[in-house]
This record gives structure tokens, sequence and C-alpha cells, in this order.
């Protein structure tokens, strides 16, 4: 993957070390419900802020912005299941603005969050074209790989890994 030296292990208590002091609490209730719909070993921590990406499909997480945390949910289903009530709140494709506005209260986001993040959790997330490309080509390659080792344990032999020259010897006349 392109951006996986972008990438670093999340550990929720090394995060908040880095979030603002008066940003904490609210990182740290957003870290809970992403850990609460997928599990601390799919989380990761891109460019300072806790994701979930598989097979190279981001699927959610969220950041500590300076006017207000930002929510991802990425995946398309959430968007299908939960658009409508997301519409007021969003600041992009697939952002919410953790800020209560018309009406809606900071406890209102945060449940909205959570149905979200579940929703999430069982459906694949969005991959950029180019992102999608490298993606076929690893399976491409993983494919004709394993292939390669199908055929050699059946013939009995060790899968061939390396290319090797055949050298052919000159004899004397």
């Amino acid at each position: 993957m392109k951006l996986q030296a972008h990438f670093s292990p999340y550990q929720r208590k090394q995060y908040l070390s880095t979030v603002a002091v008066k940003d904490r609490a609210i990182a740290q209730r957003l870290c809970v419900l992403l850990e609460g719909a997928f599990g601390v070993k799919d989380i990761q921590v891109y460019r300072n802020f806790p994701v979930v990406v598989r097979d190279m499909e981001w699927i959610a997480g969220f950041a500590m912005r300076v006017k207000a945390p930002i929510v991802y949910c990425c995946s398309p289903e959430v968007l299908k299941a939960l658009g409508r009530e997301m519409q007021p709140l969003m600041s992009g494709k697939s952002c919410l603005e953790l800020r209560p506005r018309g009406g809606v209260t900071l406890e209102d986001i945060f449940a909205l969050v959570e149905r979200a993040y579940k929703i999430a959790s069982q459906h694949g997330g969005m991959i950029c074209k180019a992102d999608l490309k490298t993606r076929e080509k690893l399976r491409a390659a993983a494919v004709a790989e394993s292939s390669s080792s199908k055929t050699a344990k059946m013939l009995g032999r060790k899968p061939i890994t390396k290319t090797v020259k055949k050298t052919v010897k000159k004899t004397a006349r």
C-alpha cells in the first residue's frame, strides 16, 4: 500500500496524549465508540487520527479539528441507512461535524455516530480509483502465486519463487 508509511498502530492512551486537554473528553468518547464497533485490532492511526481501513477501503474514523471534531463514516451502507439523519451535520461526502446545532444535541450526535459505526463495521468502505487499481493488481498477483504453489504441491515439488537462469556448458571440440 502506497500510504502505509503514514499509518501507525493504535493505542488509545498514546493517541489521547496527542489531543489537546480541552478536547480529550470528546476524543476519549469517540475512541470508545470506534473500539466498540470495530475492536482495537482494526484501528490504526493515520497522520494522527484513528481510522479503520480494511483491504484499502476507508471505513470509519475521526479527527480532532479546530472548529469541531470530524467523524468519518465512509461506508455507503451508512449513508443509505442514516443519510437523512446525518445530512444536517455533514460537512463533506462522508464527514460529520461533531457540533450541536439546529436542535440536535451532542448526545444525539454521539448516538448517531454509534449507530453509524456499527453499520459500517458490517460493510465495506470507500476506495479511490488509484487504490482500487493497486488492490486489483495485488489480488491478481496473489492468485497467480497461489495457483503456482498449488500446482507445485500437486506435483510434489516446492513452489518456484525465483527465476533461475539455465546455463549451458560448452563442450570442447
